[in-house]
């Protein structure tokens, strides 16, 4: 327990310290243009301006893009009781009030977990998942979700989605816009140009590679937060193992939102596990299953 409260500080904390960079990338950003393009200080208040926005814009209203982007609808008690009465259970147990709940109507079988607080929060699941798993599979998928929920997992996860997307579409402008010309007119040997090629490729790979290895690290501690909270890892096992035989995608899949999804399908190369949002399936089955034998 006392390192699960660790780990929620410290998600907490390297929120805001991801804030943080992202304000100073683009403020420094902002200061390198304004320099050889003559704006001035205008020019760097107008990117530092742009940072808040985008900081303020992650915060508040990314849970709501997630929902919308991925054709969530709220559902009520009324329409599925069982599935209120699974969630209200393990926010009980878990001491968190109860999120706004979703379906997604969808064959695939997912879930996830979005919002910036545990009072604003919200858990999302496909229709193929109440379907096609069995009451404690089920149980199992949403006590991880709720882990995220419970651990911040999902506004540090909403945070990284904004910065990697916007350090992305940074590198996009570039390439499409005439600022490596007109840098390399400024800067006669080419030097200054070659290094904005180099940041331009090299930038939103290693976000990209951030997103992925926080990604990882975060399931393995939502499987584990969610196995304590039923007691019943072999459960949470099961899901994944019927999650394996799917290789089905969410309909509005897209990997902006791949790593909020509580198992993404992926192939068993090289290539697909490195650029993977999630540690391997059999991995995750077999730290659970150590769970279960103890």
């Amino acid at each position: 327990m006392n390192n699960l409260n660790q780990q929620i500080r410290s998600n907490v904390f390297q929120s805001y310290v991801w804030m943080v960079v992202l304000t100073t990338a683009i403020a420094a950003l902002g200061a390198i243009f304004s320099y050889f393009f003559s704006w001035g200080l205008t020019g760097t208040s107008v990117f530092i301006i742009i940072a808040g926005i985008v900081n303020l814009f992650a915060y508040f209203f990314s849970d709501k893009i997630i929902l919308r982007a991925t054709g969530a609808k709220p559902i009520s008690e009324n329409q599925s009781p069982e599935l209120y009465e699974i969630v209200r259970t393990l926010c009980v147990s878990a001491e968190l009030p109860l999120p706004k709940i979703y379906l997604i109507e969808d064959r695939a079988m997912n879930a996830f977990a979005t919002g910036r607080n545990h009072n604003n929060s919200a858990i999302a699941v496909t229709r193929g998942l109440l379907e096609r798993m069995s009451h404690d599979e089920v149980e199992g998928v949403l006590a991880h979700e709720i882990s995220h929920i419970r651990n911040y997992d999902m506004r540090f996860s909403a945070i990284i989605s904004v910065l990697v997307g916007f350090i992305s579409l940074l590198a996009d402008m570039y390439w499409s816009s005439q600022v490596a010309a007109s840098v390399q007119e400024k800067d006669r040997s080419g030097i200054l140009a070659i290094i904005g090629v180099v940041i331009a490729i090299l930038a939103p790979l290693s976000a990209m590679f951030i997103q992925l290895a926080i990604s990882r690290k975060r399931e393995f501690l939502a499987d584990a937060s969610g196995a304590l909270l039923t007691q019943k890892p072999e459960s949470l096992a099961s899901a994944l193992n019927k999650l394996s035989h799917d290789v089905r995608l969410p309909t509005h899949y897209s990997p902006a939102t791949a790593h909020l999804y509580f198992s993404m399908p992926s192939g068993v190369g090289f290539i697909e596990r490195i650029f993977s949002t999630h540690p391997p399936i059999e991995e995750r089955i077999k730290v659970l299953n150590s769970l279960s034998k103890k």
